[in-house]
């Protein structure tokens, strides 16, 4: 592989390819979007500096997922206690007149968004990458380390958490 040997072009090819899986897994973690997106660069910095160590070429990519896994872990741990969602909501008036459909969809996101937030790790990685980027199993495989039949295990139940949740009844999601 071209960018682990130090070249520069194909190590940007690199990063175009890889991007948004790395992103996707350290907001599944995160989920902040700055946040998210200050692990990306951080992680492939971290790559660049040290793609000339990496003894088997092939494993790259799942050695790349992981150094945004530990990073994003990382930043998780360090985060100060943020505002909680909950508090923000109920100084929304919710009597304002709006659009109702928009809003309807807006708040089934919120709590979409909300249900996420109470999965493990490994779940709403799985669900991200599964259903808001659309890859597909053996893709999904590779990037979190799994078998099918764990990664089908872990879709599962946490599909099935999600729909046990008070308003997001299964034809909902």
């Amino acid at each position: 592989m071209a960018a682990l040997g130090g070249d520069d072009a194909a190590f940007e090819t690199v990063i175009r390819t890889y991007g948004r899986r790395v992103y996707v897994v350290a907001y599944a973690i995160l989920q902040d979007v700055s946040e998210a997106e200050d692990t990306v660069q951080d992680t492939f910095l971290k790559a660049h500096q040290q793609r000339g160590k990496l003894r088997e070429p092939e494993k790259f990519p799942a050695w790349l997922l992981t150094v945004a896994r530990n990073g994003a872990r990382d930043r998780l741990r360090r985060r100060r206690p943020q505002a909680d969602e909950e508090t923000f909501d109920s100084l929304v008036d919710h009597q304002a007149v709006t659009p109702g459909s928009r809003l309807e969809q807006e708040e089934h996101q919120a709590r979409i968004r909300r249900a996420l937030a109470t999965l493990p790790e490994e779940h709403r990685t799985a669900l991200t990458l599964r259903y808001l980027e659309g890859l597909d199993y053996r893709a999904i495989e590779t990037t979190m380390g799994l078998s099918n039949g764990a990664l089908r295990g872990i879709l599962g139940r946490a599909l099935g958490t999600l729909r046990r949740m008070p308003g997001l009844e299964r034809q909902s999601l």
